[in-house]
């Protein structure tokens, strides 16, 4: 899954965030961040897990839009 970041000073932030959960997070560049995790069963599980570490970093930084893609 792809995830935009407006502030790219926090790219790496939210990789290292992802990865010490287990997912695989590499910045791609502009703000962008490729995120996947090796052990979802499928695709729904893999997405609704993202997603719900997507908003765990949320909380923690409030002031910075994210969108999922």
């Amino acid at each position: 899954m792809l995830i935009r970041i407006d502030d790219h000073t926090l790219v790496d932030d939210l990789c290292a965030h992802y990865r010490r959960s287990g997912f695989r997070a590499e910045s791609v560049g502009g703000g962008m961040i490729e995120v996947a995790h090796p052990e979802a069963t499928n695709a729904t599980e893999e997405q609704h897990t993202l997603l719900m570490h997507l908003r765990v970093w949320k909380v923690a930084n409030s002031d910075v839009s994210v969108e999922a893609l």
